[in-house]
């Protein structure tokens, strides 16, 4: 069965069991069959007020419009609850009481104590072989995801006589996932290629030798290997090859979800993200957030463009700060062990043991480490270096 049904019956019902069972016995006794009439439909109202109760609502199936529903913070959407009653017996002065995670926000909600949900409660008169429809338009308040956790139907009895309280038992297929909303980073143009890779930039001093964008004129220094014969024959003059100017550039990222921070710094993430996936540089992320499986931590592997952003996007919209973690330190060790590290790691929140131990390891790999920085509302990169302290740290 799809719901759980409890039934509420007053006093009053059991009163008038007792009460027809009188006229009952006391109309058949004195041969007066109007008290028996009379008891027999007091009978029947009993047992028609206990079958309504126990038979109401067992053929309504629950739907929404819309699976899933992505938006930024302070962005508004909306999804169509429908509740069709395949039954017969009609619902009058019927109440639907929701609830759903807090991270979004609804008209006439109530905040349900000690919970991070809020309820929301819809009036609901539903005749048989009908279905009701009712839009809800919301508003996503914060980072995270949202479920609808409990669905729960109020029926009234016709007359007034006792309630049926129904609970949805399977989870209802829907989901509103919030990003978080970019904030500006300050000293990201410091973050330069280096190395040779596959990065274009015209500064390099590394080329890409598989990648020819074009000739110019021959002259005595170059190398008689870079002379483009085709282009010599077309052009009766020798030809030399240009290459595409490349660099080494990627980000691996590392975040500490024990961070007090963690939300300011998210906001901030979600910047370079989008800057990186605007200027074509592969990213990778990890989370110390423990799961289960070979790699004991969360991570999406390098890579680049705008599905690679949604999965990243999503991945930082569904971290918690209830989640099991591991620990940052130890993460970051086995990272250094087990992973290729791109030429730069960009770090959210404290590193929490043995950061300058780290951060020279990380340096004779090669390895430029900054960490996301907020201070009076600004948020910055700050270059981390293992020889000074912490907070003698450059900002760039």
């Amino acid at each position: 069965m799809n719901w759980q049904r409890q039934i509420s019956i007053g006093n009053e019902m059991s009163y008038m069991m007792f009460l027809s069972s009188i006229f009952i016995v006391v109309g058949i006794l004195s041969q007066v069959f109007l008290l028996v009439f009379v008891g027999v439909l007091f009978l029947l109202f009993v047992f028609l007020n206990k079958y309504y109760l126990k038979h109401v609502g067992n053929k309504i199936t629950v739907s929404v419009d819309k699976e899933t529903v992505k938006l930024f913070k302070g962005e508004e959407s909306d999804f169509s609850l429908t509740l069709s009653q395949e039954g017969r017996l009609p619902i009058f002065n019927g109440h639907i009481r929701m609830t759903i995670d807090h991270v979004v926000g609804f008209k006439n909600e109530r905040k349900v104590l000690e919970t991070e949900q809020i309820e929301l409660t819809l009036p609901l008169t539903l005749f048989g072989r009908q279905a009701f429809t009712t839009r809800l338009p919301f508003e996503g308040r914060q980072r995270g995801v949202a479920k609808i956790r409990t669905l729960e139907v109020r029926i009234p009895h016709l007359f007034g006589f006792g309630e049926a309280y129904l609970r949805f038992l399977k989870p209802v297929s829907f989901e509103t996932i919030i990003y978080s909303s970019p904030e500006t980073v300050g000293g990201i143009e410091k973050i330069v290629p280096k190395n040779q890779g596959e990065y274009p930039i015209r500064t390099s001093f590394f080329e890409d030798m598989t990648a020819i964008v074009g000739t110019r004129s021959y002259v005595p220094t170059d190398p008689f290997n870079r002379v483009h014969w085709k282009a010599s024959a077309r052009t009766n003059q020798l030809q030399t090859k240009l290459f595409d100017q490349t660099a080494q550039f990627s980000w691996t990222i590392i975040i500490n979800v024990r961070e007090r921070k963690l939300e300011q710094y998210l906001s901030g993430l979600t910047y370079l993200l989008e800057t990186a996936t605007v200027k074509n540089i592969p990213f990778e992320v990890f989370v110390n957030v423990r799961k289960a499986g070979k790699t004991p931590y969360i991570h999406l592997p390098l890579g680049v463009g705008k599905e690679h952003l949604a999965k990243a996007l999503e991945l930082i919209a569904r971290l918690s700060k209830h989640s099991v973690t591991i620990p940052f330190h130890y993460m970051i060790h086995t990272i250094t062990r087990q992973q290729q590290l791109s030429p730069y790691m960009i770090v959210l929140g404290e590193m929490e043991e043995n950061e300058p131990l780290i951060l020279r390891s990380f340096a004779r790999k090669g390895v430029d480490c900054f960490k996301v920085i907020e201070n009076e509302d600004a948020i910055y990169l700050q270059k981390a270096s293992s020889s000074v302290k912490r907070g003698d740290s450059f900002a760039i």
